[in-house]
């Protein structure tokens, strides 16, 4: 952990001398949860290149740019609040010396999911619709077509599905490494059950593992189908009416 806070200083004081407005460490080294082989997630204040990883004195660091204008809108977008807030009230401020990155975690921690109930009620139901189209292409390439694509379709239903549920459920996870856990725990055995036979932890043949996946969408669409408008309903239908053939 010391080792791990080293580097970053190291790193946030380069940062600095090379344009950053502030820089923060978040993620795990921040929370105290690093492992030996945890990356040391940095951000950076300010208009830099895109997102990198970097090697320093034998540690992974993962550098992100980001203005604070962004910062502020992630706060506000349904699929990046979940993770962007808990990180920004964990994080820990290496240099700032205008108090930005100060105000943007006190904006976190003064964040609330009232703040945008509609826009996520909206984005869960616009992911649900779109979702439809893979279990079309599930129940397509498991019928008759490689057993590949149907794995990857099954894949892409087993852990987008879950996110959709966290901002259902205002499930705040500070890393996605207890994203699926959190999901689990609040949907209960059906769900848990159905997620680890169709991401592999329990293991089921094929055609099993690919009905869990549908089991999935069956219990997300179940969840969330008062917040259907009617073109959405009748995709949802018809894709359940298909994954029950």
């Amino acid at each position: 952990m010391q080792d791990a806070r080293r580097v970053a200083d190291l790193v946030a004081a380069e940062l600095l001398d090379t344009g950053a407005r502030a820089v923060v460490l978040i993620g795990s080294v921040a929370r105290g949860e690093a492992r030996p082989t945890s990356d040391i997630d940095l951000v950076a204040l300010g208009t830099g290149p895109a997102d990198r990883l970097r090697i320093r004195d034998g540690r992974q660091v993962s550098l992100s740019w980001r203005t604070a204008e962004q910062v502020r809108a992630a706060f506000h977008e349904p699929a990046a609040a979940g993770a962007a807030v808990p990180a920004w009230r964990d994080a820990v401020v290496l240099a700032d010396p205008a108090g930005e990155a100060a105000a943007l975690r006190a904006r976190a921690h003064e964040w609330d999911w009232s703040l945008i109930d509609a826009a996520a009620d909206a984005w869960v139901a616009a992911e649900v619709t779109g979702y439809a189209e893979e279990v079309h292409r599930l129940v397509g390439q498991s019928a008759s077509g490689s057993p590949r694509t149907a794995a990857v379709m099954r894949c892409l239903l087993a852990v987008h599905l879950a996110t959709i549920l966290a901002v259902h459920h205002r499930i705040l996870y500070g890393s996605e490494n207890h994203l699926w856990d959190l999901v689990a725990a609040a949907e209960g055995a059906q769900w848990t059950v159905a997620q680890d036979v169709a991401l592999g932890v329990v293991p089921a043949p094929v055609p099993e593992a690919n009905r869990a996946a549908l089991t999935l969408y069956a219990v997300t669409a179940e969840r969330t189908a008062h917040l259907l408008d009617g073109d959405q309903s009748a995709v949802v239908r018809t894709a359940l009416a298909v994954a029950g053939s």
